[in-house]
């Protein structure tokens, strides 16, 4: 459903980050992604009407587990986000008080226009030395506002009636390289930290002949399903996600300690292989984690 959908757009955003595409595509792949994760979110709240934005922004303020909002809110990801220079402008804003692409842009209207980017860095600055409830929450709603900014601005793209938007087009693509890592944080947040999940359908797993570049990792192992097909090339297994196919016996390792190794892991697999995230189902449900695809040739 719609999990599935988000892990599609999220593993397209990281196909276009390991092809170094244009940070723009790739921040909007996320948002792509994290709006299917909104759609099945707001399925599980009493009230279904909320509009987009509202839905958006209450997901980011009060979606998060306890652990998972002290995660985001203390992570590099927001410092970054929150500290990023020249701070981030509303572009609607800046439409609606006659912007031309082709004249600088007032001191005046470009404090106007980043207010809502002023607003998270005063409520940031407040959580730094007051952690409480009620400062935390005012900080989730304010980086919720500004990444909307950001979606919207990005939608809009650089096209105007005096022609393209050059200066724009700079920007955007400044923003959303800090703000695509604290995208991805919180995909893996609202997801339950699939980054601490590895698939394994091969040589991996336990009492394999590859099982010690795992071995040494804390965590458990238990039996999985995934959907899709295993190949054999050169000997070795490859799978192929497909959702909807029939289901494959795997076994799944969760360990706080695979975020830490997961660039060693990639080296071991090679560029045969890469990690993207799927749904699995275990014992307990659906879930997303970790695996390794056959790499196109």
């Amino acid at each position: 459903g719609h999990i599935t959908e988000a892990l599609i757009h999220f593993n397209q955003a990281t196909d276009m980050l390991e092809r170094e595409t244009s940070s723009v595509e790739v921040s909007r792949s996320l948002f792509d992604a994290l709006n299917k994760v909104q759609t099945e979110w707001v399925l599980h709240q009493d009230d279904h009407t909320m509009g987009e934005v509202k839905a958006f922004q209450t997901m980011i303020s009060q979606g998060l587990e306890a652990s998972g909002r002290i995660e985001f809110l203390e992570s590099d990801e927001m410092s970054d986000f929150v500290s990023f220079e020249p701070q981030i402008m509303n572009h609607d804003t800046l439409r609606c008080h006659s912007y031309r692409p082709d004249v600088e842009i007032e001191a005046c209207l470009a404090r106007r226009a980043s207010e809502e980017h002023r607003k998270l860095v005063s409520a940031y600055t407040s959580f730094c030395s007051q952690k409480d409830a009620e400062v935390e929450e005012r900080v989730l709603k304010r980086a919720a506002e500004l990444l909307y900014v950001v979606r919207s601005n990005i939608a809009h793209g650089e096209k105007t009636p005096y022609g393209p938007d050059i200066e724009k087009r700079k920007r955007d693509e400044e923003v959303c390289e800090v703000v695509i890592p604290l995208q991805r944080l919180l995909f893996h947040l609202f997801l339950d930290s699939p980054d601490r999940k590895l698939v394994t359908y091969g040589t991996l797993a336990p009492e394999e002949p590859n099982r010690d570049i795992v071995a040494d990792l804390g965590g458990d192992w238990e039996k999985c399903s995934v959907e899709g097909y295993v190949d054999h090339v050169d000997g070795l297994p490859v799978f192929d996600w497909k959702p909807g196919a029939a289901r494959i016996e795997a076994e799944l390792l969760v360990s706080p300690d695979l975020p830490k190794r997961w660039k060693q892991i990639d080296q071991f697999e090679g560029s045969s292989y890469k990690r993207r995230l799927i749904t699995i189902v275990t014992g307990t449900g659906v879930s997303v984690a970790n695996v390794y695809l056959g790499a196109p040739r």
